[in-house]
């Protein structure tokens, strides 16, 4: 704002400005997609990648994951507590398992659909017996127990 009693003419009749207002100003709109944390959505393309990429058998013999044990792996993910935990390393198995996997220092969880509703596990962690899973249906999820091994690493 323009305070005449301010400004004081000088040599050559430049002005120098004694006080000038601050001034603020404040944007409100939400960050581009791209800047966002989104954990469930980078798994959902993973698992697209993977059922795209080994849609036929990728080695001889080899039996690809079908589409129903994406869909499993997809049911599952929206289950996970990922505010508490890692995302998993997502791998495809030879003999058609679609795999899920975390590990630490101190742990490992190794996860497996096979698109029967259900999954199987094996997890690990240092000073703790093993624990073994089979015929878990997916809309359960991993337990409390399991998800203590792999949060806060």
């Amino acid at each position: 704002m323009y305070r005449p009693e301010h400004i004081f003419p000088t040599q050559g009749y430049s002005y120098v400005f004694v006080e000038q207002p601050t001034s603020e100003i404040r944007m409100n709109f939400p960050a581009p997609a791209f800047l966002t944390e989104a954990p469930t959505k980078d798994l959902f393309d993973r698992l697209t990648h993977l059922s795209v990429k080994y849609h036929t058998p990728f080695l001889p013999d080899s039996i690809p994951p079908s589409d129903a044990a994406f869909e499993d792996a997809r049911k599952f993910v929206l289950t996970l507590p990922l505010t508490k935990i890692r995302n998993p390393s997502i791998h495809v198995a030879a003999d058609g398992e679609v795999n899920f996997q975390w590990s630490g220092p101190d742990f490992k969880i190794d996860l497996g659909f096979y698109g029967n509703g259900k999954f199987s596990f094996y997890a690990a962690k240092a000073n703790r017996a093993p624990v073994i899973g089979d015929e878990v249906p997916v809309s359960v999820g991993l337990s409390e127990d399991l998800i203590g091994f792999a949060a806060n690493y």
